[in-house]
């Protein structure tokens, strides 16, 4: 028996395809991406815009059974609590030199963007991280949702990173709103594997943002080259707040990275923000002054 495994669009490694492959596996199939004549296909779509790209599946595997899962094609289809839990199958990706799973699931936010809590409900805790833990990797990478909601939780995953003495990426971000002093030692302590990553998504929590930079800066986090705070920008309606929020944290010495709707359309005041932010510019030009260095005026 055979299964062929389809990774549309990821950008990093297919967790759920991952999962799968150890799972078909333990049930006798032969897994991979280059699987001839397969009795299976497992296909996964991150992204809303690419749902069409798996529509001909079938046509093209009649005698196969289709599953089609991920974000991009329905929100609530998930993998088997069990399946969920396995360790993942590190060799669909060689180059994959890290371990990566979650800790956490969920979130209790609710941003008006994000579509997490719609996914995976509130925020519960879902494995340790020894759980998907090659022994041969020496960096860990954390898609935790808001890990920081469970400060206790937070400090056991990070001491056993430690113990492990390993570098972490949370790439899905840490909760600015949640800083306090013995967070911010702890981030210290750790060895990040490219930059902290936090998120200034609204006005209404700029005191905590400014007040977590300073946080982390008291213990010894270089806030200015080691982090990066992602500003949202739903649509050009947004500019001028997010133009703000980006002014609030040059004021602060940090480097805001603009991340813009997938489905919005761009408009050149919108483009100018994101290039203004690149850090080489950022840190020595002013928004007015980058402008009008480009445009020769502000338009």
């Amino acid at each position: 028996m055979k299964a062929l495994l389809i990774d549309v669009d990821s950008v990093i490694p297919n967790l759920a395809l991952m999962h799968i492959s150890t799972w078909r596996q333990s049930e006798g199939f032969e897994t991979g991406f280059n699987i001839p004549d397969p009795d299976e296909v497992w296909a996964s779509c991150v992204f809303k815009r690419n749902k069409h790209l798996v529509d001909g599946l079938q046509f093209f595997y009649p005698r196969a059974k289709i599953d089609v899962g991920g974000g991009g094609v329905d929100l609530h289809k998930s993998l088997p609590a069990e399946v969920d839990r396995l360790m993942p199958d590190y060799s669909l990706y060689p180059d994959c030199d890290y371990d990566l799973g979650f800790t956490t699931r969920g979130c209790n936010r609710g941003c008006y963007f994000c579509v997490v809590p719609k996914k995976e409900g509130r925020f519960h805790i879902h494995q340790h991280p020894s759980e998907f833990h090659d022994p041969s990797h020496k960096k860990i990478v954390l898609m935790d949702n808001n890990i920081l909601l469970d400060k206790g939780w937070f400090f056991e995953v990070t001491d056993w990173i430690i113990q492990q003495n390993m570098r972490v990426d949370f790439n899905q971000g840490l909760d600015i709103r949640l800083m306090d002093k013995d967070i911010a030692k702890r981030i210290s302590e750790l060895r990040p594997i490219a930059s902290w990553h936090f998120a200034f998504d609204s006005m209404d929590y700029k005191d905590d943002v400014v007040q977590g930079i300073r946080c982390l800066r008291d213990q010894g986090v270089d806030v200015r080259h080691r982090a990066n705070w992602y500003v949202y920008l739903h649509n050009d309606s947004q500019y001028d707040d997010a133009l703000e929020r980006c002014n609030i944290l040059r004021e602060n010495d940090a480097l805001p990275y603009i991340m813009v709707n997938k489905d919005a359309k761009y408009t050149q005041r919108m483009i100018d923000l994101k290039r203004w932010t690149r850090p080489q510019i950022f840190f020595t030009t002013d928004y007015a002054g980058y402008r009008r260095g480009v445009h020769g005026g502000m338009r």
